[in-house]
């Protein structure tokens, strides 16, 4: 990739996120910078992904920000869902993979595709796993931004209404 398609990106996503913000998108930084890398992709003509230098750096940050989060409260909490969290998991994951299989038996996708493109998972995670699989990555990175975007702006707009209904708001 070069350095001009690089900071293509880069700027299509700052002034997504920018616009996300002023349009107030849920989760502004995430759904803007997403729309705006997409469209600035989507103009140069697609084909190219980021650099694994640049994805690695990406998923090191999120780590840390994550991880600087945790202590000791966070972990007593962590227990304490533990158990009722593995079911959400179990149960979100056989439900992916009968979507994915249904997906697969009625839409002529390939199998791998269907399944990985319904499991959930961080996006670049599914991406590699069908990648190493020889499947078509670039199929399961479309479902899963389409997943994505859907899920943090119900997520985004959830959030605002029970905050709303529990400080005894009335609007929806």
């Amino acid at each position: 990739m070069s350095v001009v398609v690089l900071l293509g990106l880069l700027a299509g996503a700052s002034v997504g996120a920018a616009l996300g913000r002023l349009a107030r998108l849920p989760m502004w930084p995430l759904t803007g910078a997403l729309i705006g890398a997409g469209a600035v992709h989507l103009a140069i003509g697609g084909g190219v992904s980021l650099p694994a230098w640049l994805i690695f750096v990406a998923q090191v940050l999120v780590g840390s920000t994550l991880g600087a989060r945790l202590g000791p409260t966070a972990l007593r909490e962590f227990r304490e869902v533990m158990a009722p969290g593995m079911v959400a998991v179990l149960a979100t994951v056989v439900a992916g993979i009968g979507l994915g299989l249904a997906l697969w038996s009625s839409n002529g996708l390939g199998l791998v595709e269907s399944v990985f493109g319904m499991v959930p998972g961080g996006v670049g995670e599914m991406v590699a796993a069908v990648a190493s699989l020889g499947g078509d990555s670039a199929l399961v990175a479309g479902i899963h931004l389409v997943r994505l975007l859907v899920v943090v702006s119900v997520m985004g707009w959830l959030a605002r209404w029970f905050k709303r209904r529990d400080s005894g708001g009335t609007r929806d």
